[in-house]
């Protein structure tokens, strides 16, 4: 008997063919599993989108978080230099960590080749309360959120704990690289 890293607890979709299938909407999931963290969130995004409602709800339940003097929240997006996160979120992240320093804390994932650790962040991954985690092909943006065909599973277990510890991992060797 193989030994089981976790469960699957859903399937989010974005894009019209690929609703139902047992599965839920993508946005939804996405957002209803960041308003259930009590004590952390960590994320890794390849990009961030534009001002509009999406980006602006997202940026509401982060700040609605942070409400709670107990909750820590770790960003990771990548900084290719073409705009992969947009001048709005880099303000708000920036905006964040200024207004919660004990708190938030917002890393780029610098996609230069002297940078040491790869290409691009490609990964998009969320993890709340180091007990569940989202992955999927999701960016945060509207496009990803609403239209485009994409699929973000949430899994519980030992999945979500081994996730979550390579993003302290990343965000670690980031905060070495600024040394």
């Amino acid at each position: 008997m193989a030994h089981s890293k976790g469960n699957v607890e859903a399937i989010g979709t974005s894009g019209s063919v690929w609703a139902g299938f047992r599965s839920v909407n993508i946005k939804d999931l996405f957002f209803e599993t960041l308003k259930s963290a009590t004590s952390s969130v960590q994320i890794s995004s390849y990009a961030m989108g534009r001002k509009n409602e999406e980006m602006k709800e997202f940026f509401s339940i982060i700040e609605g978080l942070l409400e709670s003097p107990h909750m820590k929240i770790n960003i990771i997006v990548n900084d290719d230099g073409r705009g992969s996160t947009s001048r709005y979120a880099m303000g708000r992240l920036d905006r964040l960590a200024k207004k919660y320093p004990e708190q938030f804390f917002p890393q780029l994932f610098e996609s230069k080749p002297d940078a040491g650790l790869g290409k691009i962040l490609h990964a998009k991954l969320t993890v709340v309360d180091g007990t569940t985690a989202l992955v999927g092909s999701a960016n945060i943006s509207k496009s990803a959120l609403e239209s485009n065909y994409e699929i973000m599973l949430k899994v519980t277990g030992h999945a979500a704990a081994d996730i979550a510890a390579m993003l302290v991992k990343l965000s670690n060797k980031l905060r070495e690289k600024k040394v």
